[in-house]
């Protein structure tokens, strides 16, 4: 033991995790912005992902800016910590705010610049609190309070899509949001499809004859084509409703004409004043975060936290002069894993409403999108919520018992959010079956960084290729938001691996790797355009739609999450570098 405290700060951490909530909050969010301006916006699958790409992107360049800041002007050393992270809360708030004049714009260009500075301020944040967090107490628990607060942050991305839903769309019906019996006829599934799109259709109607704001020529124009796409839906239903008995070739050929007229309606381009009418409920969700950040800045700014000591700093600079990335294997290898991580970890979940709205996967609406979403960012809160015990004072047994009574506690954090949100959620009482192979390959991958990333990298692959073959697709959609679970602690483990060995060059690396973060930005924009081959092709391939098919882009990106997992230990074992088991904060 040395001299310095060994307890964690918790009146400080504290103070600090409420930052990582809002990170959580916002990307969640955009998941839910993602099929709202897919709609209103008349965007393409991969333009859609430019939302992604945009929050993504701006962590890559904030990050940059601040390296070379750095280079001439040691920012944490002038300013100091709070005053740092106080400053791009402020920046975040000024993009938040800006929302406002984008939905009064009704411009998807307005909104991307929005949450750009969003992202923007966020990068600078991300920059301060991550080893702010380590540094809080005892080095043998740094990693695991990052983890701890990454718990926090999936906690913001749990409850984000559910509070963002209910702004936009208002509070759920369960019957609307129940999912289709099993046991249901093939052309009774398909004519509630039918009418689930005529009701969407039909609510249009009645909005644009109270429309006065528009052109009306134009309004009458929209109109004449809505009206006719559900003449169009109503005489299918019609012909349905009188062939109960439908063979499966004329079931098919139904399915045909509602993709056809669902294409149809989804290629209307609304009257501006009627998209900002639609657009203005985003506004307020976000002049809330604006204040909030502005709140939270002010409050560190007088909290008790404090500048981690000036001469541990000043140890990175000397003999960083020499410092090269491609002298350390494990770190530009680690900084392709970091950019491929969060790619895939947004990618799963930015293209699943595109996935969920599709007709094999039951035809889900943009308002019963969010509970989904929910579910998938609330399994990296099951993960981490896992991960964050070590950071307690526990013996082998009661470590055992929580590790895993814990993770079904978080599921039932999600369950209950979503119940309060009144969507009905029975169909996710099947998801502990997901939870208990998240556990078991938790044991098996113990507390080594490396193996427990290989494990979770294969498991990862292998549920991502479950969710392309299994048949019964209310099943598989579980194996796509499983990806989640096996995300969940693969920060930690990367940044574990990738930084050892590097000793005063640590901090440079770790702005290296917090660049990477650009990955959440790119690979989504590839799946994207891989789903929009459905548009040109609309026969898919292999049996199932291009949106289905563009899973595969995860299983490539597990693959290379888990070889990295499995080369690492073997570079930093030949550089002499053993990794002590108890530094991955996965488990």
């Amino acid at each position: 033991m040395n001299a310095q405290p060994q307890q964690t700060k918790w009146s400080q951490f504290l103070s600090l995790i409420v930052v990582f909530f809002f990170w959580g909050f916002v990307a969640a969010s955009n998941d839910i912005l993602i099929p709202v301006f897919k709609k209103w916006f008349v965007l393409s699958q991969v333009q859609s992902q430019l939302v992604a790409w945009a929050f993504y992107a701006a962590y890559f360049v904030g990050s940059v800016i601040f390296f070379f800041i750095s280079l001439k002007s040691d920012i944490l050393q002038k300013f100091g910590y709070k005053k740092t992270l106080a400053t791009g809360l402020v920046i975040s708030a000024f993009g938040a705010f800006l929302f406002v004049p984008a939905a009064a714009a009704a411009n998807f260009w307005f909104f991307l610049s929005a949450l750009f500075i969003v992202g923007l301020g966020f990068s600078v944040q991300q920059i301060v609190a991550n080893p702010l967090a380590i540094k809080m107490g005892s080095p043998e628990t740094g990693t695991h309070r990052l983890t701890l607060a990454g718990g926090i942050n999936s906690l913001g991305t749990t409850i984000g899509p559910i509070l963002l839903g209910i702004v936009l769309f208002g509070m759920g019906n369960k019957e609307d949001s129940k999912p289709k019996e099993a046991n249901l006829p093939k052309i009774e599934i398909v004519k509630s499809e039918y009418i689930a799109h005529r009701n969407d259709l039909s609510k249009n109607v009645t909005e644009l004859k109270k429309d006065s704001s528009d052109d009306q020529k134009e309004v009458q124009t929209v109109l004449s084509k809505v009206e006719k796409n559900i003449a169009n839906l109503n005489s299918q239903i019609a012909m349905i409703e009188k062939n109960p008995s439908a063979s499966d070739s004329e079931i098919d050929a139904y399915n045909k004409n509602l993709g056809e007229i669902t294409k149809s309606s989804t290629n209307i381009l609304y009257p501006t004043e009627f998209v900002k009418d639609h657009l203005k409920e985003v506004k307020m969700p976000f002049i809330v975060l604006g204040i909030a950040f502005i709140l939270v800045a002010v409050f560190m700014l007088f909290s008790k936290i404090e500048d981690p000591a000036k001469q541990e700093e000043a140890l990175i600079e000397e003999g960083s002069a020499k410092f090269s990335i491609f002298d350390y294997p494990q770190l530009y290898l680690g900084m392709l894993a970091i950019f491929i991580y969060v790619g895939v970890e947004v990618s799963i979940i930015s293209n699943l409403p595109a996935l969920l709205h599709t007709k094999e996967f039951g035809g889900v609406l943009e308002h019963n999108i969010a509970p989904f979403v929910s579910l998938y960012w609330g399994s990296l809160m099951i993960g981490r919520w896992n991960g964050s015990i070590n950071v307690f004072n526990l013996s082998k047994t009661v470590l055992t018992i929580m590790k895993i009574v814990v993770p079904f506690v978080a599921f039932a954090v999600i369950i209950f959010a979503n119940e309060l949100s009144g969507k009905d959620v029975s169909s996710f009482y099947i998801y502990p079956f997901w939870i208990l192979a998240f556990i078991v390959m938790s044991f098996i991958g113990g507390k080594a960084a490396g193996k427990t990333l290989m494990i979770f990298g294969i498991s990862g692959l292998i549920m991502m290729i479950l969710g392309l073959v299994y048949p019964d697709k209310e099943i598989a959609k579980y194996f796509f938001i499983s990806g989640g679970l096996f995300c969940s602690i693969m920060w930690p483990a990367i940044f574990d691996l990738a930084i050892a060995g590097l000793g005063k060059n640590t901090g440079k690396a770790s702005s290296f790797l917090v660049m990477m973060i650009l990955g959440g930005g790119l690979i989504p924009l590839a799946q994207g355009w891989i789903c929009d081959f459905d548009k040109t092709s609309p026969d898919g391939i292999m049996g199932i739609t291009w949106t289905h098919f563009s899973y595969v882009v995860p299983i490539v990106c597990f693959a290379y999450l888990a070889f990295y997992g499995f080369a690492a230990p073997k570079i930093l074992r030949k550089q002499g570098i053993v990794l002590n088991e108890t530094s991955n904060s996965a488990h």
